[in-house]
């Protein structure tokens, strides 16, 4: 199970073994006020932002990589530049403070997106694959890892509520439990594993096809087993954290199993952490798979898209 482990002392320097071994086995690193500038004006840009139930993009989301915006329309200019100034000013700040802060994993990681989530978690009208408040691990189906780890830090902007979370066990203890239910790769015959390399050749040269090895193939059905299997949503074990106005906390989402039950306007950057980067790789899932399977998951030293 997650633990909660306070940080607001030691905001300004980096982040001791503990913490980095905390993270990398499932715990949640919290601090009860954000240690990074967010103004009261930002915060009132976003708190403006209504998306409808109906809207195509449900989330509003930053590509730093492109400084793209999507998810806001784009017809009203003015208000545009303000979300987008006030997205990419987020994102940025996070990532200099992840940086700083966790800069083992910088040296090589890749930054993802940011978002900001208007609508309230609970009650929402979406598929059940894409429900937040059935406990999970995260995969990005657009965005394979190829093994690396899903880094995130969160922060709660709403100005009177909590963000409310449940987690249960680590991935380590689900993947033991449950991954032959949800189908543990095969070993991949010769005619497959050529398919796979021409896949990654193509797409990086640029083509729009999706490189996912067998990891993350197993990861995103894990994601939707887990969320459909209605006797572990009932009966895991459970504990339930409370995330009030103004606190940030960071997590590695496809370690830690979590649901968010209810909360509105909350902010998020997402890090794609190597590998080679790690503390303890061999507590990675990909590591965890493998021991299991007995073959590599992912091409060896692969970079994710």
């Amino acid at each position: 199970m997650a633990r909660i482990t306070l940080d607001g002392s030691s905001a300004g320097s980096e982040a001791g073994e503990d913490i980095y071994r905390g993270l990398e086995t499932g715990d949640i690193l919290y601090f009860p006020t954000t240690p990074f500038v967010l103004t009261a004006e930002e915060q009132s840009v976003l708190l403006a932002q209504k998306q409808a139930e109906t809207s195509l993009h449900k989330n509003i989301s930053y590509r730093p990589a492109q400084d793209r915006l999507k998810g806001i329309d784009q017809s009203d200019t003015a208000e545009w530049k303000r979300v987008h100034g006030v997205m990419r000013d987020y994102s940025q700040r996070a990532i200099a403070f992840m940086a700083s802060f966790l800069s083992r994993y910088a040296r090589d990681w890749k930054v993802d997106y940011a978002s900001f989530r208007p609508i309230e978690e609970q009650g929402r009208n979406v598929s059940h694959r894409s429900r937040n408040d059935l406990i999970h691990v995260d995969s990005f189906p657009s965005r394979p890892s190829h093994g690396d780890r899903l880094l995130r830090i969160f922060t709660n902007i709403n100005p009177e509520r909590p963000r409310i979370w449940v987690t249960s066990d680590s991935f380590e203890t689900l993947a033991w439990q449950y991954a032959g239910k949800a189908r543990l790769p095969r070993r991949p015959s010769p005619l497959r594993a050529i398919g796979s390399r021409a896949l990654r050749v193509l797409s990086g040269a640029g083509l729009p096809v999706v490189d996912r090895p067998p990891y993350d193939q197993f990861m995103l059905r894990f994601h939707h087993y887990l969320k459909e299997n209605e006797a572990f949503q009932r009966d895991c074990p459970k504990d339930r954290w409370e995330f009030p106005p103004g606190s940030s906390w960071i997590v590695f989402t496809d370690t830690t199993s979590h649901a968010c039950l209810s909360g509105q306007y909350a902010l998020e950057q997402t890090f794609i952490v190597r590998r080679g980067s790690l503390a303890f790789p061999e507590r990675s899932p990909i590591a965890i798979l493998e021991g299991m399977t007995g073959f590599p998951l992912a091409a060896s030293g692969a970079k994710s898209a």
